[in-house]
């Protein structure tokens, strides 16, 4: 039998279109989600967007100190060649009705005042809050998909326990069938236990549609469309890196005033509001500056000096009605305003770590009182169940049982989730960035 040869190319491009399904169907898991949130997220864009803008600011604050060269063109026509009478003399005429002009001229600063130091400290601070901005946001964002991930894990593992009930009721009911052949039970037990497989089955399609939610939620929070599919990598919510996290609230606290991006924003802004003082201060100060033009044409009226004009221009503010000094009060307010919320926002951060810290550790006894619970609660099944076999127990206590278990174990899955949730919030509280765990 003859063997057909395939190019090297050829069998790549075979190899290409199963990759890319490979590839397609990777499950995402916690890392992969929030890589992907960084690097799609709308927010992200649009922080990265007003950064752009205050560097174009600083830049055009910056560009103050330049020399400015204006060139001019302009032709003017009058109704009449400019005249004056003078009796004795009759009308004489200095100049036509026909006036071109063009003219170069270039200005310097000298001093300002203060006025464009001001400026560009003020647009130098208005980067750095820019930049804090976007890197608390950045956090924001790592911070909204981390919990839809975990979301999307507890919706899962709440379908698995309403799968787990349904099986249960399911198992039970036949039992009861089989015994209502032999004479066992009577028939409402059986109507009861297929009321119960109904309810479970009812509870399993709603915990379908949560993992719906969840997924679409999650894909949503990772900057894609809401209804984008997701392969999900399966995660273990006893999997708990919490070994990085402060053990205790004032050392939390210390880090999160070390390190929150919020403060280092609000810093700058009052940096760039202490500068604005200066901007204000500025016009009460003399400003000077050189100039120098050169005319290639002139109006045909103007007196002959000559193509070229040089000076020093000196400017005063000697009485503007307090206009300069009500400026003057505004800044000062605005930057008394700034340090005011500063105060309030170290305030606020101690709030939020405690408030975090204490979460962690809430959801961390909640998963040992549930663990404790499915413990009992799959006891109480069991006895109840050996009950019933035994003529000692009715269906309607092994249904309250199942009941109660699937509670519990909804219960232990929830606190499990808790604490992965509350992790990440003490992290985002603390002000870590998202490579930083």
């Amino acid at each position: 039998m003859s063997q057909r040869r395939v190019s090297p190319a050829f069998a790549l491009l075979l190899l290409l279109p199963a990759a890319s399904l490979a590839e397609e169907a990777a499950p995402y898991d916690l890392n992969a989600v929030v890589r992907t949130a960084l690097a799609n997220h709308p927010s992200l864009r649009g922080a990265a967007a007003q950064l752009n803008a205050f560097a174009a600011q600083a830049q055009q604050a910056k560009s103050g100190y330049s020399l400015k060269v204006e060139a001019t063109l302009g032709l003017t026509r009058l109704q009449n060649d400019p005249s004056f009478s003078v009796p004795p003399l009759g009308t004489l005429v200095f100049g036509k009705a026909d006036n071109k002009q063009a003219s170069v001229t270039a200005q310097y600063p000298l001093t300002t005042g203060g006025k464009l130091e001001g400026l560009n400290r003020q647009a130098q601070a208005g980067i750095a809050a820019s930049q804090e901005a976007l890197a608390r946001q950045r956090q924001q964002v790592a911070l909204d998909v981390t919990t839809a991930y975990f979301s999307v894990l507890k919706a899962s593992q709440m379908v698995e326990v309403a799968r787990d009930q349904l099986k249960a009721l399911q198992a039970q009911r036949d039992a009861i069938a089989k015994m209502l052949e032999q004479g066992v039970v009577t028939r409402i037990d059986l109507l009861r236990a297929e009321t119960g497989v109904s309810g479970a089955q009812e509870f399993e399609t709603k915990a379908r549609n949560g993992e719906a939610v969840a997924t679409a939620a999650l894909a949503n929070a990772m900057g894609s469309a809401a209804d984008s599919a997701l392969n999900v990598a399966a995660g273990d919510a006893q999997a708990s890196p919490a070994a990085d996290l402060p053990g205790e609230t004032a050392a939390a606290i210390e880090e999160a005033l070390r390190q929150r991006p919020e403060l280092r924003q609000v810093e700058a802004q009052h940096s760039a509001a202490a500068a604005g003082v200066d901007v204000a201060r500025s016009g009460k100060r003399p400003t000077a500056g050189l100039f120098a033009q050169y005319d290639a044409g002139r109006p045909t009226f103007m007196p002959e000096t000559g193509n070229w004009s040089a000076g020093v221009m000196l400017k005063l503010n000697v009485f503007d009605g307090g206009a300069t000094s009500a400026d003057v009060t505004r800044a000062e307010a605005q930057a008394a305003q700034v340090q005011a919320g500063l105060d309030e926002l170290r305030n606020g951060i101690r709030l939020q770590v405690t408030q975090a810290f204490l979460n962690v550790s809430s959801a961390k006894e909640r998963v040992k009182t549930t663990e404790q619970a499915v413990a009992t609660a799959e006891e109480g099944v069991r006895l109840v169940r050996v009950g019933y076999e035994n003529g000692v127990t009715t269906i309607t206590d092994f249904l309250a049982a199942q009941a109660e278990l699937t509670k519990a174990r909804t219960d232990h899955v929830t606190a499990l989730f808790d604490v992965q949730i509350a992790q990440s919030e003490l992290r985002f509280a603390l002000g870590r960035q998202p490579d930083q765990g």
